[in-house]
């Protein structure tokens, strides 16, 4: 034998499922069998036994009945308003007691008026109830009422704090319980909350990518689309270069985008990242610029170093949208780029000196946004606008502390 075998164990939540359906008969049927116990206590009771009891006690009588029965029946309200509830349970109680009649039960059942009071009540409701009842006790063995002995004091207060005390442990359990689970709750929340920033900013991430992506090279391929167009019969060379690099560009973009929107269909995290661009990929980009028949310089000072990968594609895609709105809006087709690497930041500067007029300077879309938003997220900044009279300038310095010598 290697162990016991498990028991069944219960529906929990068949179990409050049925607790919660029968909840609002539960207090009903308490308060009609305490109010039928003490009714048949005080009725039951012959003259011959409350004499036994105490002689200044005497017969039940209509005032006695309908104390008790209000007294039992306020059980109705025990969970749900149970500080008006105690109030009556204990005012029935007091007219029965003064007016010499049998007590009774009552005397037992407000040991569980008090708990509810305690256990469903507040903590502070709880304990004036205590206190209550317990000097009433004290002042009906002073007053010498009929059934209560100054010995009996002691014992009925014991009993009454042993009621409280169960009810308010019950309460304060409750009450960490409920905290607990709002706690939970709350964690639960946060944690979704957090699951859907985390996926919206990845697809922004990606729909960022994709159109710098395809809005470069469509841009290339329209341009050499109106070269091959221009030149196809008066220069076959160069018609077949720009289809030649209408190919290229197609193809690169196909690949990039295939891989980008695999991110996206991803669901087991198999897929990875492809490959991001960097500083040292800009000569290829300025090649594929200069073969629109674009005149673009680079100009670098300062030590280039090798920086973080999010400072790198940033700074790359900066300079291929600037490019790009170059071939799009330019008149002139062409660019000065500047990169500077100064101390911690990497500045660039993109300047297009015969770009539209004021009016027609591309200073909205997606890919300027996506720009500044991207700058941004790395804690840089980025400006841009038209030059007096014609041109464009594109301007961003971007937080790049050398990797060099890094652990």
């Amino acid at each position: 034998m290697t162990g016991w075998t498990a028991e069944p164990s219960y529906d929990v939540g068949a179990w409050a499922a049925l607790s919660r359906r029968l909840s609002p008969y539960l207090d009903v049927t308490v308060a009609l069998v305490a109010t039928a116990l003490a009714l048949t206590s005080l009725l039951a009771t012959t003259s011959t036994e409350l004499a036994v009891i105490d002689t200044r006690l005497e017969p039940a009588n209509l005032v006695a009945v309908a104390a008790t029965a209000a007294a039992g029946l306020s059980l109705v309200w025990r969970r749900s308003r149970p500080t008006p509830a105690f109030a009556v349970f204990v005012a029935g109680c007091l007219v029965v007691t003064l007016t010499n009649h049998y007590i009774g039960l009552l005397s037992l059942i407000l040991l569980f008026s008090l708990y509810s009071l305690a256990a469903h009540g507040r903590r502070r409701d709880g304990l004036i109830g205590l206190l209550l009842a317990l000097v009433i006790f004290g002042g009906l063995a002073l007053a010498d009422v009929p059934d209560l002995g100054k010995s009996d004091v002691v014992q009925a207060g014991a009993l009454l704090v042993t009621a409280w005390a169960i009810g308010d442990a019950i309460r304060s359990r409750r009450a960490q319980q409920h905290e607990q689970l709002h706690a939970a709750e709350r964690e639960a929340s946060a944690a979704r909350d957090e699951a859907l920033q985390a996926v919206t900013e990845e697809r922004l991430r990606i729909a960022r990518e994709l159109h710098d992506v395809i809005a470069h090279s469509m841009s290339l391929i329209a341009v050499q689309a109106g070269v091959g167009g221009h030149v196809i019969r008066t220069d076959r060379d160069a018609a077949e270069h720009a289809l030649g690099v209408i190919a290229d560009t197609s193809r690169r973009a196909l690949e990039q985008t295939r891989s980008m929107l695999g991110l996206l269909r991803d669901s087991d995290g198999s897929f990875t990242d492809p490959p991001t661009q960097t500083m040292g990929d800009l000569g290829a980009l300025l090649d594929d610029v200069r073969g629109t028949g674009t005149e673009v310089t680079l100009t670098i000072t300062g030590e280039p170093r090798p920086l973080d990968a999010g400072v790198e594609l940033t700074a790359y895609r900066i300079v291929q949208e600037s490019l790009t709105n170059v071939l799009k809006h330019s008149a002139l087709r062409s660019a000065r780029v500047l990169v500077a690497y100064e101390g911690d930041t990497l500045d660039i500067e993109v300047v297009d000196d015969g770009g539209p007029s004021p009016r027609t300077a591309p200073t909205s879309g997606h890919g300027l946004v996506g720009l500044r938003e991207r700058t941004r997220l790395l804690g840089g900044t980025l400006d841009y606008g038209p030059l007096p009279g014609a041109g464009f300038r594109v301007r961003a310095r971007l937080p790049a502390p050398s990797l060099e010598g890094a652990s």
